[in-house]
């Protein structure tokens, strides 16, 4: 069964990040049913970063910008967890200091030009509005 934490914040938030991490993962990561993630909320220089923590796919923190309005709450949970897929599939990945996309090493690529942002900044509004439709949290 996959484990979720959150942390930091205030209540609200941490009830929209839970609802808002279980719905990804069943949208995102169907068959997967041993993945961790950690969601921290703090005041941080972005939205919010996804970080793998072992090198099997399966231990993630998200960290995210504490005070978002609702919208950007749920869209930016929902970009980093398109990230948390892209490493749980090894489609992201870090080896010895490279960052390799399906292979290719994109290590000098702009952060724009990046495959997995350019995938993450598309499916982000359309997962978050799919989302927020469902939500049971009181908001």
């Amino acid at each position: 069964m996959n484990l979720i934490e959150v942390t930091g914040g205030k209540k609200a938030e941490r009830a929209i990040a839970q609802e808002t991490v279980e719905w990804c993962l069943k949208k995102l990561l169907p068959r997967h049913r041993t993945i961790d993630v950690t969601v921290e909320f703090r005041k941080i220089d972005a939205y919010g970063y996804c970080m793998e923590e072992d090198d099997k796919g399966r231990l993630f923190t998200l960290t995210i910008q504490k005070g978002l309005g609702l919208f950007d709450l749920i869209s930016t949970i929902c970009h980093e967890m398109v990230h948390l897929k892209q490493y749980a599939r090894r489609e992201l990945r870090n080896v010895n200091g490279k960052t390799m996309w399906k292979k290719k090493d994109h290590s000098n690529t702009d952060y724009w030009d990046a495959p997995w942002e350019k995938e993450a900044y598309k499916l982000e509004k359309k997962l978050a509005t799919e989302c927020f439709e469902t939500m049971t949290v009181k908001v």
